[in-house]
């Protein structure tokens, strides 16, 4: 039974979505990607519900890729004690590289660099930006600040630097270890969290390389130094996840939808998945049903371009996981008619005149007029490596892309892109309109006709890209 939306949905395992039975709900509610949060666990209950997943995507009959989230330099503060404390507005705070139990006046930070990175005048902001601090002075370990605006504080709350950098890299030790761990369990994809400039993915992607290992690496937006780079890191990542949480401690909050689309287009141009993440049914965490401002806001980042919309809070600890899956399954499907196929013209603004055709554009012209004119059934995409289904997805056809590869890590890779659908061969039918015929039959499609695209691959780097029209029996 084919899906009820194209959109993809990533879901954060956590205690309440961890039991075989709620992973196996939440597939058959929509999950396409689970995220395993690396901060948080072990690497053993992390290998648990790895097995428990695999075993739950067969029960279901679905493909579930994984995603292992690397922590990255994360900055938090340490213990507090006790807990909470309450920070007063023009009162001083002093945050210190020395081990120390905090209090209401000080507290420890985990960066080492702290005293370096940081000058009189610069704004941090503690508890996702709840709290606001004015550095007033540096001495010695210690960072003298004025509160500015208070709030309350526990212990290992993160600590945002818009616009400083840190001097660090995105790829940690911590996060090698995590990296071995995805490497040995053969885990689909990670995600670098705190991504500064491409430099931090060719770091991840050499250190992956070393281990053997070819995961789909992407890399999170989450600080405002990344969006100077973001040609940069386009160039360098496989896909992009927006992390609206800590990005919109480090840009101006009223500028993350500005932002959020920016990042979408220049993401799709690139045939580079997105992910949308942070608070996107954010009240289902202990309410049954969605406010309408997050329904809006999920269907807003589908029309807008998503690939994939997430889960965090909400599945991980949320009292009603399989509910929000299947609301963002609900939404999709509401939503995905009315966006209608983006013109390749539209996409690539300038083609043809300041910006020079290539031959897959020739063919994606193709396929838009075929989906404008005859209402295809599905497209085949035979692909290797994934990029022709991601290059025709930035279209958003209303028809489903059939990327059949003979890859098993490329179809469970495909998992992250709009309306693909991977399906694994040993080897490649020698007779498509047999193939194509079979499959639109053995999954109720109406359609005299369908598309076969392809194009050059790793194996066959010379090879033509064509279009073909493969009749289905009225034709």
């Amino acid at each position: 039974m084919l899906p009820s939306h194209k959109t993809k949905i990533v879901c954060t395992i956590g205690p309440a979505s961890s039991s075989p039975e709620v992973m196996e709900k939440m597939i058959r509610a929509g999950m396409n990607v689970a995220r395993l949060n690396m901060s948080h666990g072990s690497f053993e209950s992390h290998r648990s519900v790895v097995s428990a997943l695999r075993a739950a995507a067969r029960a279901a009959g679905a493909r579930v890729a994984i995603m292992a989230d690397l922590p990255g330099p994360k900055v938090r503060i340490g213990t507090i004690a006790p807990e909470p404390v309450v920070l007063r507005a023009d009162s001083s705070f002093v945050l210190t590289t020395e081990e120390i139990t905090g209090d209401a006046t000080r507290a420890t930070v985990n960066l080492e660099r702290l005293p370096e990175v940081v000058k009189k005048g610069d704004i941090l902001y503690l508890n996702d930006g709840v709290i606001q601090l004015e550095v007033s002075s540096v001495r010695g370990r210690e960072v003298l600040c004025r509160v500015v605006v208070g709030g309350e504080l526990r212990s290992r709350k993160g600590l945002n630097f818009p616009g400083i950098d840190l001097g660090v890299s995105a790829f940690t030790e911590r996060d090698l270890e995590c990296l071995a761990f995805a490497a040995s369990e053969g885990i689909d994809a990670v995600s670098q969290s705190f991504v500064q400039s491409a430099a931090d993915l060719h770091t991840l992607r050499k250190a992956a390389d070393a281990l053997g290992y070819r995961p789909f690496i992407i890399a999170k937006i989450e600080r405002s130094i990344a969006l100077d780079h973001i040609e940069e890191i386009l160039a360098a990542t496989d896909g992009v996840m927006i992390g609206r949480g800590d990005l919109g401690q480090e840009a101006p909050i009223e500028r993350i939808a500005v932002i959020q689309k920016e990042l979408t287009h220049k993401a799709n141009q690139r045939a580079k998945p997105v992910i949308t993440a942070t608070q996107m049914l954010q009240s289902m965490t202990h309410n049954a049903r969605p406010t309408r401002a997050e329904v809006t806001d999920v269907s807003n980042a589908i029309l807008d371009g998503t690939d994939c919309v997430m889960l965090s809070e909400e599945s991980a600890m949320g009292e009603y996981p399989v509910e929000a899956v299947a609301m963002l399954s609900k939404i999709a499907a509401a939503v995905e008619p009315r966006r209608g196929m983006v013109g390749v013209k539209e996409m690539y603004p300038g083609l043809g005149r300041n910006r020079s055709l290539k031959p897959f554009h020739l063919v994606a012209i193709g396929v838009e007029a075929s989906l404008e004119y005859a209402s295809p059934a599905a497209i085949f995409a035979p692909t290797q490596s994934g990029t022709t289904a991601r290059g025709l997805a930035v279209f958003r056809p209303s028809v489903w892309i059939v990327a059949v590869s003979t890859e098993e890590r490329t179809c469970q890779q495909l998992a992250f892109s709009y309306g693909v659908l991977p399906v694994h061969e040993k080897d490649y039918p020698d007779d498509w309109k047999s193939y194509a015929r079979n499959w639109v039959a053995a999954n109720g499609i109406e359609g005299d006709i369908a598309v076969l695209v392809e194009g050059p691959s790793a194996k066959h780097p010379d090879a033509n890209h064509r279009m073909e029209i493969i009749g289905l029996g009225g034709l």
